[in-house]
């Protein structure tokens, strides 16, 4: 959706904006930045760094809108690999910690992990409470693009019978499995089809279970524990 990107990035600013605002109120709304995370941006030349920051501003002179309250951060985060050709000591403290973000489980980056981690206080405390982070951030983000995404397609479901709408809800709660496990290990074909074979009931299970998924071997024992422990419940039941 890259040529999309920057008319979803003012759709959703915009949202959030007017989800604080109610008719025959004032108009006074919190402050919004947005941190829009990418990969590459193609209309972005690949020499203008990975940090672009965006703001209402007087054509003219660049001057900031009176009472500015609407900013837009976009990170390219493909572009940090330009870091490793200079010392690690010539970091900014925000380009270390958007590195080690970008490239943690990145198992041909972890020398200089590792070597941001010794020399950097607040990179150490992160790679001890990474896993919290980054299950607390991913589970956070996935809520927030699946509600957007859900408000996207609303109209399409607006058309279809209520089936449709569960069936739906259904299918997006596996795609938020899915991104959440991504984020984690790297899922093959068989692992998808698993997911996507899942009824609601056993999802839901999965879903409970997903702390305790880190690895295929994980995800291959929570899926085959599922599956025996609701062949056990029939037998159960047929035997009554």
């Amino acid at each position: 959706m890259s040529d999309s990107l920057a008319m979803r990035s003012q759709g959703y600013l915009s949202r959030i904006v007017a989800d604080q605002l109610c008719v025959g109120d004032p108009y006074e709304f919190n402050p919004v930045i947005q941190v829009m995370l990418t990969n590459h941006v193609p209309q972005i030349q690949k020499n203008d760094g990975y940090l672009h920051d965006y703001r209402y501003t007087k054509e003219e002179k660049a001057v900031p809108l009176p009472d500015e309250r609407c900013r837009i951060l976009w990170v390219e985060m493909d572009k940090l690999e330009a870091l490793e050709k200079k010392p690690v000591e010539e970091w900014r403290l925000s380009e270390k910690i958007h590195y080690m973000v970008r490239f943690s489980h990145a198992a041909e980056k972890q020398k200089i992990i590792q070597e941001l981690s010794e020399k950097e206080e607040i990179i150490q405390m992160m790679e001890e409470k990474k896993m919290d982070f980054l299950r607390d951030t991913n589970l956070a983000l996935a809520r927030m693009r699946a509600k957007f995404d859900e408000r996207d397609e609303q109209v399409v479901y607006e058309k279809g019978i209520a089936k449709g709408k569960e069936e739906g809800k259904l299918e997006g709660q596996k795609m938020l499995v899915k991104l959440v496990l991504r984020q984690r290990m790297t899922l093959n074909e068989w692992e998808e089809k698993q997911i996507d074979e899942l009824d609601e009931e056993k999802l839901l299970d999965l879903i409970q279970s997903l702390d305790a998924i880190h690895t295929s071997e994980d995800f291959q024992r929570q899926i085959h524990d599922k599956t025996n422990q609701n062949v056990h419940m029939k037998q159960t039941v047929l035997n009554r």
